[in-house]
């Protein structure tokens, strides 16, 4: 592909997006990502479900060489920034998620234990 920053292979097809660029020149720190969008898909007929306007965003708002290598990269970036939440708590005997924290067990007595209650088993 050289060194023209127009190309980009898109799933095996290489296209000349010399207009994505133009409006990326426009202004460069914050390109329209919605007329990349319609030119993507009107212009160069891509699929709509295609995330050119995303991956340009996050290439640092340049076109990538290959499309596919790039999205691979966003999705795997974005999928490690996902936060980890921790697993719900299961009740031991249905497997439900169903369940409430229970604090207290005798007030009288004032026996207080941190317990989970399940809302299907009792």
């Amino acid at each position: 592909m050289g060194n023209n920053k127009y190309y980009c292979k898109i799933d095996g097809k290489i296209y000349n997006l010399k207009k994505i660029q133009d409006i990326i020149d426009e202004n460069p720190e914050h390109p329209d990502i919605a007329k990349i969008y319609i030119a993507a898909v009107e212009e160069y007929h891509l699929p709509t479900n295609t995330m050119l306007d995303s991956v340009i965003t996050f290439n640092n708002n340049e076109i990538p060489a290959d499309y596919n290598e790039a999205l691979k990269r966003m999705q795997d970036y974005n999928q490690a920034s996902l936060s980890k939440s921790p697993p719900k708590p299961r009740c031991p005997r249905c497997g439900s998620t169903d369940i409430r924290r229970k604090g207290l067990i005798n007030s009288d007595w004032g026996v207080y234990r941190k317990h989970n209650k399940c809302n299907r088993c009792s």
